[in-house]
């Protein structure tokens, strides 16, 4: 591989969403932003709902949705597996970023007409529920289906956001 490309896959139980050479990969995980690039320490971490950002080795981007899951940095000589002696970061070591989301999407694949309704639908169900005003409810159900209408919300967003490049 050339200098500064490492290997990349962001995989769901269903499918793997890209696999190939990277130069950078930027997600978000709870301990705040995070840019991998080559030669980069070994890591395991979560990615919270956000953008990934995958810089391809000829300069183009791939944009996902990506709902959760845990990102793996490897930095090992299983990483290099075929690489020539002296590819990668330190001599037969190379990078490797492995993204496993239980909900990923594209931007390109995103549907943008039902991701508008989903919002609407979540935005309604969490305003009848109570969402943003007054005391939370005593009802243990209805805390639940309001948290439930949120998580939806964000999710409706966070797609519309990727979809149209206005993701954060």
């Amino acid at each position: 591989m050339a200098d500064g490309v490492f290997g990349v896959e962001i995989v769901t139980p269903e499918q793997s969403l890209l696999a190939g050479g990277a130069t950078s990969v930027v997600l978000a995980t709870s301990e705040g932003d995070l840019t991998v690039l080559d030669g980069h320490t070994p890591l395991v971490g979560d990615v919270v709902p956000g953008e990934v950002r995958v810089e391809q080795a000829d300069g183009t981007f791939t944009r996902l949705a990506v709902h959760g899951g845990f990102v793996q940095v490897d930095t090992s000589p299983d990483a290099a597996a075929g690489l020539a002696e002296g590819d990668g970061p330190l001599p037969g070591l190379s990078t490797r970023v492995t993204v496993l989301a239980g909900v990923a999407e594209l931007a390109e694949e995103i549907d943008v007409a039902r991701a508008e309704l989903a919002r609407e639908a979540a935005a309604q169900r969490a305003s009848e529920l109570g969402g943003g005003r007054g005391p939370v409810s005593e009802d243990v159900e209805e805390v639940v289906e309001l948290a439930e209408a949120e998580r939806a919300l964000g999710r409706a967003e966070l797609r519309l956001a990727v979809a149209s490049g206005n993701a954060a």
